[in-house]
C-alpha cells in the first residue's frame, strides 16, 4: 500500500462517483452539439439529403391525417423545412408546436403556409402563430421528435426543458413517435431518468433503431 509523506495522515484515493443523469445529459449537450457542427458541410447535405427522402417512408407516416412537426431553428438541428412542404403536399394537417413557458408545456396549433404562419418566438424559433386555430394534442396521428442525441432503445437526450417529455403522454397511445437524426447524433446509451420518453424509431441515414411497443 502507498504510504503518506512523512507527517501527513493517508487517505485511500475514493473511487470517482458516476454522474447522474442529469448531470451526464448537460455534458452530453455539449459534446453532442460540437460533434453535430463539426460534421464536414459536404457531408452534411449529403444525409440532409438522405434524411429528406426517408421521411415519408418512415412507419404510419402515409396513414396519418394530422402530423406534428417542428420547424428547423438552431444551426445543429436537421432541416425540416423540406418536411413541412411535402407534409402539406400531401394533404395532411400541419401541426407546429408554440411554447407556453407559464405553463411548462407546448401548445400545437394548426399551420398552412410555414412562411407566414411560423414567426420568431423565443430565442427566435419559429413557432405558429398564437391566434392560428390551436389543436388538441388527442388529434395527433404522428409525430417528429426532436433530439440532440439517441440511442437504440430509442430513448433521446433533448435540450433539457422536458416538454416533450411532457407533451408525448398527452398523445393517443397509438399515435407514432419517430426521430430523424445525423449519424453523429447516435449514443452507446441515453443516461434516462424515469419521466423520459422513449420513441417508437429513430432513422439516421446508415442506421435505424425501432422499439417494439408494450401498450
Amino acid at each position: 500500500m502507498s504510504e503518506a509523506p512523512a507527517g501527513r495522515p493517508f487517505f485511500p484515493q475514493a473511487s470517482p462517483m458516476p454522474l447522474d443523469p442529469r448531470t451526464a445529459k448537460i455534458a452530453l449537450r455539449r459534446d453532442l452539439v460540437a460533434r453535430i457542427l463539426a460534421i464536414d458541410p459536404a457531408d452534411r447535405r449529403r444525409q440532409q439529403a438522405d434524411l429528406d427522402e426517408r421521411f415519408h417512408t418512415l412507419p404510419g407516416f402515409s396513414g396519418a391525417r394530422t402530423v406534428l412537426l417542428y420547424a428547423h431553428a438552431f444551426p445543429e438541428e436537421i432541416d425540416t423545412s423540406a418536411m413541412l412542404r411535402h407534409t402539406l403536399d400531401a394533404s395532411k394537417r400541419l401541426a407546429c408546436p408554440r411554447v407556453d413557458w407559464a405553463a411548462r408545456r407546448l401548445r400545437l396549433f394548426h399551420v398552412t403556409d410555414p412562411a407566414i404562419d411560423l414567426v420568431p418566438g423565443t430565442l427566435g424559433i419559429p413557432e405558429p402563430r398564437p391566434d392560428l386555430p390551436e389543436l388538441d394534442p388527442l388529434a395527433i396521428d404522428w409525430v417528429l421528435v426532436p433530439g440532440l442525441g439517441f440511442d437504440d432503445r430509442c430513448f433521446r437526450i433533448g435540450r433539457g426543458a422536458g416538454h416533450y417529455d411532457r407533451l408525448l403522454p398527452l398523445l393517443r397511445p397509438e399515435a407514432p413517435r419517430w426521430a430523424l437524426a445525423f449519424d453523429a447524433q447516435w449514443l452507446d446509451a441515453v443516461p434516462d431518468e424515469p419521466h423520459d420518453q422513449p420513441l417508437d424509431g429513430v432513422v439516421s441515414p446508415s442506421r435505424t433503431a425501432t422499439r417494439r411497443r408494450l401498450d
